[in-house]
């Protein structure tokens, strides 16, 4: 995906300036020290257009932690692609559902963490695990999380780790559970 919104629309306002017959102008560099290009249309008038330019604003932690996530939800698409390789009786596909459920419940935690400002709760890694699973799991200096979520059952369990703590048990994906999201910026 290429740049944001905003550069894509920036970039074909570039491209349509440019064509021939645009309503667009296409300017010279005469006039850029005053902060102002112009054209001279074929009838010899001049239309002035007044460039401001557009600070980029700096990416938060919360946009920085946000696109890490979209980066990871994006790159666990391969767990679909698995196959059972070693013709195993016990093994079970990896759904699109499976996998939407983790990354659905992901998505709900970040936006309830950001929203409390807890920033800095991390990115997991997301991969597959036995019999069509899905693994979420954290892993940071002093703390581990696992939240796995299984092919069959409409249930996620969960196993954390610091060092004066341990946290387990089960519960609905569909709920967000902003307690994880808290033990993991805690």
């Amino acid at each position: 995906m290429s740049g944001s919104r905003m550069e894509r629309l920036l970039e074909s306002a570039s491209l349509e300036r440019h064509r021939a017959g645009s309503p667009y102008l296409v300017y010279s560099a005469k006039d850029e020290r005053l902060g102002f290009k112009r054209r001279e249309h074929r009838n010899s008038t001049e239309e002035f257009i007044s460039l401001v330019p557009v600070p980029r604003r700096p990416l938060s932690l919360s946009d920085l932690e946000w696109r890490s996530m979209e980066d990871e939800i994006n790159a666990a698409n391969f767990v679909l692609n698995i196959e059972n390789d070693i013709e195993t009786d016990d093994f079970v596909p990896y759904t699109r559902e499976t996998l939407s459920r983790a990354t659905g419940f992901l998505q709900r935690l970040m936006i309830h963490a950001h929203s409390a400002n807890l920033v800095g709760v991390g990115v997991p890694r997301i991969g597959p695990a036995d019999r069509g699973s899905i693994d979420l799991y954290w892993e940071r200096s002093d703390r581990t999380l696992l939240i796995n979520f299984p092919a069959s059952e409409s249930v996620a369990n969960y196993y954390g780790k610091k060092p004066k703590s341990e946290i387990s048990g089960r519960f609905d994906p569909s709920e967000a559970r902003a307690e994880l999201a808290v033990w993991l910026a805690d």
